[in-house]
């Protein structure tokens, strides 16, 4: 009687458990597939970018197995093995073009390759022209011209290439060289400056600027609105 009873208690239990295998095995499956997706491993990839001087570059290998041998074929030929983390860089080889060879076996059965990616041309900036295209205050108009007043100035670059260039501003009250990344054909840069107060009954103040980019430069000179 009390075995009978025993198995009746373990019933439910046993019914329990095959309601959850459903869920529980939809659990591991999707941390089955979150570890795989962690373990696999990324596409080797070489990487070429500027070195410390115009006939050099940087090498960077991404992506390998860890620790597995590699032959890095061009101007320079490095054979290396890549580190745990399946990556090497090499600093200031020979510019030119680059292939990685790895894997397969000592008779180059199923050996892979990869080529190197060469970092975009930089043609140099050339400024040929700079126009202060416009000059307002905030409000634009009815300032309270007894107290300084902040300018906004604007100017357009007209060149070729893409890169930094130095832009050198000069006001009544201020001046400033400022680092502009120039993309061609046209790039907008900002110049603020300060007016100076007005004096009890004079005119409305007025704010000159120049502005310079190598030989290029361009002039404005601008009347605060004052109100009344």
């Amino acid at each position: 009687m009390n075995r009978h009873l025993r198995y009746t208690l373990l019933t439910p239990l046993a019914v329990a458990s095959v309601a959850l295998s459903p869920a529980l095995a939809h659990a591991a499956s999707a941390e089955q597939a979150s570890d795989a997706a962690a373990a696999a491993p990324l596409a080797p990839a070489c990487k070429l970018d500027n070195g410390s001087s115009a006939s050099e570059y940087d090498i960077t290998l991404t992506g390998f197995t860890p620790n597995q041998k590699v032959k890095i074929r061009g101007p320079e030929n490095i054979n290396t093995s890549v580190d745990q983390q399946g990556s090497f860089t090499e600093q200031d080889v020979k510019k030119g073009t680059y292939h990685v060879e790895f894997g397969g076996d000592k008779n180059h059965k199923n050996r892979q390759s990869v080529n190197c990616t060469k970092p975009a041309r930089v043609t140099p900036v050339d400024i040929s022209d700079v126009d202060i295209t416009s000059a307002s205050t905030t409000p634009a108009v009815d300032v309270d011209c007894s107290v300084a007043q902040s300018v906004t100035f604007k100017a357009t670059l007209t060149g070729t290439g893409t890169g930094n260039t130095k832009v050198t501003w000069f006001s009544n009250t201020k001046s400033s060289t400022p680092t502009v990344k120039f993309t061609a054909p046209t790039t907008e840069t900002t110049f603020v400056t300060k007016s100076a107060p007005r004096t009890a009954g004079g005119p409305a103040p007025t704010v000159s600027v120049r502005v310079a980019v190598g030989d290029a430069s361009d002039s404005m000179q601008f009347t605060l609105k004052c109100k009344p």
